[in-house]
């Protein structure tokens, strides 16, 4: 592995209209020691066309639709970094955003990071903030019943140590739309992973009709 390498996995399917916006947003970052891997997940659309007008700059894999969990596992398998960062391709990133997060990231070795947010519309107005609620401070017992609780994480705002995937896994559900939710039930319940909350907002999550 290479020290501090960020490995930005974005799992692509059908996502045309934002794609380029999301792809530009993380090659302008900050911090350079990063390294994009795109999934296309049988994408109809064009954005097997758009990913290839950036094949010099990411990598690229592409698989028959098989869902979320399978392109993100795929994609992990084939990363090199000491940090996963899981991506949508339909959000953006400040220009400042992983920088940030790896400024952050002296906490203990079983620590995910994750930020505040702005909410985007289709044109990327924005709409409003969202302040996550705050887990510095709450003892292991506490922030667990929060999450049992079914207090969720943007999991586009998370930076998460990779050796956390060697025991976490991120698992195929009938609904897609928790399996970030089940994964960090998973670090928290089985592992005492820790959550540690950088304030400020730090991407751009787009709210359109188009999404899970």
């Amino acid at each position: 592995m290479t020290s501090d390498l960020v490995s930005v996995v974005i799992p692509v399917y059908n996502s045309e209209k934002f794609l380029e916006e999301c792809l530009d947003s993380i090659l302008a970052q900050s911090y350079l020691n990063i390294e994009i891997v795109a999934l296309d997940d049988g994408s109809t659309d064009a954005s097997s066309d758009i990913l290839e007008r950036y094949s010099d700059k990411i990598s690229i894999i592409s698989q028959k639709n098989q869902g979320l969990a399978s392109a993100l596992n795929l994609g992990i398998s084939k990363m090199k970094g000491d940090w996963f960062k899981w991506f949508s391709p339909d959000d953006v990133m400040y220009s400042n955003t992983i920088e940030i997060l790896i400024d952050e990231a002296k906490n203990p070795p079983s620590t995910i990071l994750y930020s505040n947010w702005n909410i985007i519309d289709d044109s990327g107005n924005t709409l409003r903030e969202f302040h996550e609620s705050n887990y510095n401070k709450l003892s292991p017992f506490e922030y667990t019943v929060r999450l049992l609780d079914g207090q969720q994480i943007n999991v586009n705002t998370t930076l998460i140590p990779t050796n956390l995937l060697e025991k976490c896994t991120i698992r195929k559900l009938d609904d897609p739309v928790a399996i970030d939710y089940d994964f960090f039930l998973q670090c928290a319940l089985l592992y005492n992973v820790k959550f540690h909350l950088v304030p400020d907002l730090l991407i751009k999550y787009r709210i359109h009709t188009d999404q899970l």
